[in-house]
């Protein structure tokens, strides 16, 4: 929550930011709005707008001003050099409306600076101004408000309020300030008022910091001098400056700031989209409109008329004639007019939070001057909500009095009526503890096995924890590895999981898992399988050089210039022998003929692979062109042992196999197993089977273990109506197909899942590797991906389409109000724009999302600048309608709060990556405000933008800004 703030403003909550945010944000409900139906200086719409739409109203002009700076910040940079020019045309303003009033100009400065009190009082008593009717060099004759009106030029605080409230030379900068303002565009005004607004009540020469009426000079002597050698317009630029670095609210250009009396607001349209209204009303008989009359003359700057007491004189304090008396600070009306609210809110059924300071103690603290006590402002909630829909609560607070005296201790009250929402998830709380952890995918069972883009297990824990409770019902429709349903499941999580996946894989590593604290006798078994198999090195012997007997290969590097054909060079062989452990690169026949023999396989189907180039699999590829002809034996003799095991035992033994396969197979120096079905040309590398095999056998053990702490009483069941806690329902289907049957509608808590993304990873074209081995099967036809396999026909406009099928589902299954938690991660904006168009589609309104780092992956070591390592979490919940965006702006608006948003973020944090600034703002507001479309329209990738208005560090790579 940014502390941005324009002025002190008599009971701000500025200090209670907290305090508030964290009281009221649980009873906002979902896609709606909230609110600040008396917003003052917008400090509370300040708290709200990082993550809520916000609506802002006040009764007086120079809140709604300074409330609209605040949730609408324009885009400055779309004047070239705007400061510049600014300042030159304030200089020259300045000049000619300081020419008739140059003589007193002059002896201020001089009387200043020689600290002459006697003298500069003299000048003040003498100056000519509209209440004492003196001769003005400005119209050469007596002033008035119609004479001075009537010259038409700016020399308002000049002639009302200079050598009162301010200094000579002060008055005339806000005038200049004022013309300069208005000559601005329209969009820009109301940021430059609240920045001169801050300028005034630095420099105003009143009790309190606010604007009742001027001190005596004669017994403030010495902040007389203090506050009139500021000057107005470095304290503009100060604020102005501070300002242009503000974030922009989450619903920037969208939310709404009004200028009525609260009862007019009500009978209005404004009303219609609003969940809850905070209302933070006068709560003594102390007018608003006094105390602040000046900022409302700036903004208005129509020569007021000046009220004059039953004496004939003006007032004290030069009050304009009509200004606003709110009923709300009088007796007689207050307590109707806060009733008349809370009845409205209760009859529209809109949440309601008053805010109301009241002393601590009340027999020692007057509470005469308040309209309405706060036992009274109680009692009127609960006659309209009921006493179980109230929810009181209180914070100390030290209320200043002024600048003069000791602060007054109050209880600052908030009166919440309503109910909270179904879900009380705090989206920014879970967003900070996710990024203070290490996300990790390591533990002895997730190591147990391989699958590709396996999630944190630690992050999916977070947010399960974070946004269900013990029996709810956690549900991931695209399962892969199946870290969901074994988070959802693990002991003290205590959660029913569901996970679908459409291959045999996903459901085969969960089974195996969840079925070892019902087998006995594993590590036995483990133990005899590998004395079983250690008989199967004899076929990597090889000849030591150096004491001629028998040696055992590790690890054979070759190359194999033709993929499809036989050509095989032996670079080097390592292996192990009782003499010693080394290379050795004089390879004789024997060694190629045992590497490369083609052995009748009897448990291994040597399959034609798809054709993809993609993933490197060419026209008539097969199995055997990607293992070399000794390790396809090895594995086939292996799978002769499995076989003679009972079924249990042997899952158990091939889920082993199954984690080491893709090491089994012909691969790089690096063991590269991103493309499964990949090799390379040259420096291929053969491993020993057994080896690998016996390493992943002796570490299984501690996956034993593992699952008996972690997991003793968790299991699987064959349908949803058997769900317990601590259990899980496993489907094996497109999860498009999932019905009424499988899963009942509504009855989901939570989804947490990592679907497809296009093209990236071909997940059934993998498990072409598995099947030969293990009989594992997959499923081409259901899959949702974008495959250039020609046989397989899956296009873009297939993947979109199923995906929405996918989507429509979930949101069939999620209840109204609930989350889903959604892995996603691609630069390109068309395809994050129709993501979102499905979702929305389907009633999943966008929340927030996150970044969660990794570590980097091949693609990003070779183009960080494009890549988006790690993962980004959206977080999405069920709305009961679709969700519809209309953006009114146009695609240069739009890349423009873009850019000033990329270079604050950079700006705040020195330097980001690309996926920092995709993740943890950039795309936020681009979904938030529907600019997707649009943008995605003219831009492939945000990284497009970044290149035109940011630096790359290649060092660091990360961007920071332009010097």
């Amino acid at each position: 929550m940014d502390k941005f703030s324009i002025i002190n403003y008599q009971g701000g909550k500025g200090n209670l930011d907290n305090f508030i945010y964290h009281n009221i944000e649980p009873y906002i409900p979902n896609g709606k709005v909230f609110l600040d139906i008396f917003c003052g200086a917008g400090a509370v719409s300040n708290t709200f707008r990082g993550t809520h739409q916000v609506y802002a109203n006040d009764v007086e002009q120079y809140a709604s001003i300074i409330a609209d700076s605040i949730l609408n910040k324009p885009d400055f940079s779309k004047v070239s050099n705007f400061s510049s020019k600014f300042t030159n045309l304030f200089e020259k303003n300045l000049k000619a409306i300081a020419l008739p009033l140059t003589r007193y100009i002059s002896l201020e400065e001089k009387y200043l600076t020689e600290c002459n009190q006697e003298k500069l009082l003299t000048l003040y008593k003498k100056y000519p101004t509209v209440w004492n009717n003196g001769y003005s060099d400005i119209i050469h004759h007596k002033l008035t408000v119609k004479a001075i009106r009537a010259e038409g030029n700016y020399y308002l605080f000049s002639t009302y309020y200079a050598g009162n409230y301010f200094g000579i030379k002060q008055a005339v900068e806000i005038d200049a300030l004022v013309k300069t303002i208005h000559k601005q565009n329209k969009e820009f005004q109301n940021p430059l008022f609240s920045c001169l607004f801050y300028a005034i009540k630095e420099t105003v020469f009143s009790k309190d910091g606010h604007m009742a009426q001027p001190l005596n000079p004669e017994k403030n002597i010495d902040r007389l001098f203090s506050l009139r050698e500021k000057s107005i317009y470095d304290l503009f630029i100060h604020k102005y400056n501070e300002y242009i670095m503000l974030p922009l609210s989450k619903f920037n250009g969208k939310n709404i700031v009004t200028n009525y009396d609260f009862e007019d607001l009500l009978k209005t349209k404004v009303i219609n989209n609003v969940g809850l209204i905070y209302a933070d009303p006068p709560y003594t008989d102390m007018q608003y409109s006094r105390y602040y009359h000046l900022l409302n003359v700036a903004a208005k700057y129509n020569y007021p008329e000046l009220t004059k007491n039953a004496s004939g004189n003006y007032t004290r304090g030069l009050y304009t004639e009509g200004r606003f008396q709110s009923k709300l600070s009088q007796r007689s009306g207050a307590k109707a007019q806060l009733e008349d609210l809370i009845l409205f809110c209760k009859k529209q059924n809109i949440n309601l939070a008053l805010s109301y300071a009241y002393p601590q103690n009340t027999k020692t603290q007057a509470t005469d001057r308040y309209t309405v006590s706060i036992d009274e402002l109680i009692d009127m909630a609960k006659n309209a909500y009921g006493e179980e829909k109230v929810h009181v609560t209180n914070q100390t607070y030290n209320h200043a009095n002024n600048r003069n005296s000791s602060p007054k201790k109050v209880l600052e009250y908030l009166i919440i009526c309503g109910d909270k929402r179904n879900q009380q998830i705090d989206i920014e709380k879970l967003k900070t503890e996710l990024s203070n952890i290490i996300p990790s995918k390591k533990n002895p069972m997730y190591d147990s096995h391989l699958y590709w883009s396996q999630k944190p297990y630690n992050v999916c824990d977070i947010l399960i924890k974070s946004m269900t409770q013990k029996g709810d019902v956690v549900f991931d429709p695209f399962l892969g590895s199946g870290v969901t349903t074994l988070e959802a499941i693990k002991n003290g999580n205590d959660r029913k999981g569901i996970g679908c996946d459409i291959n045999d894989m996903p459901i085969f590593i969960s089974d195996v898992l969840l079925s070892l604290n019902n087998t006995k006798g594993v590590k036995e078994i483990l133990d005899g399988f590998i004395k079983q198999i250690q008989s199967l090195n004899r076929y990597y012997y090889t000849k030591c050089p150096f004491c001629g007997k028998d040696a055992i290969i590790s690890k054979t590097v070759f190359d194999k210039p033709d993929r499809k054909g036989n050509i095989y060079k032996i670079k080097s062989i390592s292996y192990k022998c009782t003499c010693s452990s080394t290379i050795k690169t004089d390879i004789s026949a024997i060694d190629v003929q045992k590497m490369t023999k083609k052995y009748s396989l009897k448990n291994i189907k040597n399959i034609e692979l798809l054709q993809n180039s993609k993933i490197a699999v060419t026209d008539k590829d097969n199995l055997s062109n990607i293992f070399t002809g000794r390790n396809m034996h090895v594995l086939d003799k292996v799978l002769d042992i499995i076989n003679t095991y009972d079924t249990s035992y042997q899952n158990i033994l091939k889920y082993i196999l199954m984690s080491i396969l893709h090491l089994c197979k012909i691969t790089d120096k690096h063991s590269n197993s991103q493309w499964p079905l990949w090799i390379p040309k040259v420096d291929c590398v053969e491993k020993n089977v057994i080896e690998l095999l016996i390493k992943k056998v002796k570490k299984f053990s501690d996956v034993i273990e593992y699952m008996k702490e972690n997991y003793d009483k968790a299991k699987i069941v064959e349908n949803f109506t058997k769900l317990s806690n601590g259990s899980c329902y496993l489907l094996e289907k497109g999860c498009q197909n999932i019905t009424k049957n499988d899963v009942p509608d509504d009855s989901v808590d939570l989804i947490i899942t990592d679907p497809p993304y296009l093209e990236q990873v071909l997940y059934s074209e993998y498990m072409q590797l598995y099947k030969p081995f293990l009989g594992l099967n997959y499923n081409l036809s259901d899959e949702i991906v974008v495959s250039s396999s020609p046989s397989r026909k899956k296009s873009k406009d297939d993947y979109f389409t199923l995906l929405d099928q996918a989507f429509q589902m979930c949101s069939d299954k999620l209840k109204l109000n609930h989350y889903m938690c959604l892995y996603f991660h691609d630069s390109n904006l068309e395809v994050w724009n129709k993501l979102i168009y499905i979702l929305e589609k389907n009633h999943f309104r966008f929340v927030s999302q996150i970044h969660i780092d990794k570590t980097n992956t091949l693609k990003n070591i070779i183009s960080p600048k494009k890549s988006l390592n790690g993962d980004s979490v959206l977080f999405f919940i069920k709305d009961n309608a679709v969700i519809s965006h209309r953006a009114n702006e146009g695609i240069e608006e739009i890349e423009q709060n873009i850019v000033r948003q990329s270079k604050y973020m950079v700006k705040t944090n020195t330097a980001l990556s690309t996926p920092e600034l995709y993740d943890n703002g950039i795309m936020e507001i681009l979904i938030q405000n529907g600019w997707l479309e649009k943008l995605s329209e003219k831009y492939s990738s945000l990284v497009d933008i970044f290149e035109k208005h940011l630096l790359w560090n290649s060092n660091l790579s990360k961007w920071v800004t332009q010097k």
